[in-house]
């Protein structure tokens, strides 16, 4: 565990959409409940059936959310990047975690415990509202992939994979674009192989609806979403 200055950790707290309107005065409080910790690449952040109840608040890195059967074969359910949370489900039902949450890169995270998210929520009400848009959110994306693995091929579940991340990408920045996903990572959101998912990309470059700029991926929005409506 490093040092950090509060200061720094409510920056961290800021620049969470669960924290940005929370008074001044308020966020000194919530500094001083959290704990800064520090995982380098490759590390295991949270893992499944594990009984902790911590909420974590990423502030740098990415993180990969997935669920490993038995026989070691992995399915991916998501990658954050910073800012964002998890850990969520655990602080608030007091079950096992569901799933394992992978450091993609070197990671910082504040970690709230259980107990005070709980005295976080009566102080500021709003919190409970942002948490509960941010699981709907995450829900309805995990209800999205059934309905395409059960309804639809590789090819469009590939697409739907590229809409989604660059729309979360338009939303956040301003600008349509994938950046430090590989076709692996994406292939393994899309339920398919490495070889389909760049096959797929590789078309739609040649259609013109998305382009390629070294490691990142610009993506037509509108003539992506047009492209899987008439698929």
């Amino acid at each position: 565990m490093s040092v950090i200055t509060q200061s720094r950790i409510k920056e961290h707290l800021r620049s969470l959409a669960m924290f940005e309107s929370v008074p001044d005065h308020e966020l000194d409080a919530f500094a001083s409940m959290v704990t800064h910790r520090q995982y380098p690449r490759g590390s295991f952040i949270i893992t499944q059936n594990d009984r902790s109840a911590l909420m974590y608040l990423l502030v740098a890195g990415r993180v990969k959310v997935s669920v490993a059967s038995q026989s070691g074969k992995e399915l991916a359910l998501s990658y954050l990047d910073a800012p964002a949370h998890f850990g969520e489900m655990s602080a608030t039902d007091a079950e096992p975690r569901s799933a394992d949450v992978i450091a993609m890169t070197d990671v910082e995270v504040l970690g709230l415990e259980a107990n005070d998210l709980a005295e976080a929520i009566k102080t500021q009400p709003q919190l409970a509202i942002t948490l509960i848009g941010s699981l709907s959110r995450r829900v309805r994306d995990l209800i999205g992939r059934l309905e395409d693995m059960a309804f639809h091929d590789a090819t469009h579940r590939v697409m739907r994979v590229l809409l989604n991340v660059a729309t979360a990408s338009y939303e956040a920045v301003g600008v349509p674009v994938i950046e430090g996903l590989t076709h692996y990572e994406i292939a393994t959101l899309a339920s398919t192989s490495r070889e389909t998912a760049s096959r797929v990309i590789s078309n739609l470059c040649r259609d013109g609806v998305v382009a390629t700029r070294g490691r990142k991926i610009v993506v037509d929005l509108f003539g992506l979403r047009d492209m899987i409506e008439h698929d």
